[in-house]
């Protein structure tokens, strides 16, 4: 009986491709393009781990700490320590995604590009 792949480049945990047919285009029998896949998978789940330890360190200190975020900046003021730190976690995760677009633009759709037009010559 055939197994039936979800999609053309179905990769295994050490990132090689499992099927790969005779009829397959070029790109995807490339050894370059399935290190590229694995290259960007791996920075992906990255982002996603550094993105994921931000938020869970956030909400733990809401859950054990709520006092200090409660807490008042200065004893005049009405700002709490929660403002900044909401807005700093805002401003973590628009850098983290902008620094994600960055990289897949300025690198991995790159090597792509070359890689396809190469395929095509």
């Amino acid at each position: 009986m055939r197994q039936i792949v979800a999609s053309p480049v179905e990769m295994d945990g050490k990132g090689d491709a499992q099927h790969y047919s005779g009829s397959a285009p070029f790109i995807l029998r490339d050894i370059r393009f399935r290190q590229l896949v694995s290259r960007r998978r791996r920075f992906a789940w990255s982002i996603a781990g550094a993105m994921l330890v931000a938020y869970f360190a956030f909400i733990l200190l809401v859950a054990y700490a709520p006092m200090k975020l409660g807490s008042r900046i200065k004893t005049d003021h009405v700002t709490t320590w929660g403002i900044p730190v909401g807005l700093g976690m805002l401003l973590y995760t628009f850098l983290l995604v902008a620094f994600y677009v960055w990289r897949v633009n300025t690198v991995y759709d790159v090597l792509f590009k070359t890689l396809c037009n190469e395929g095509q010559k």
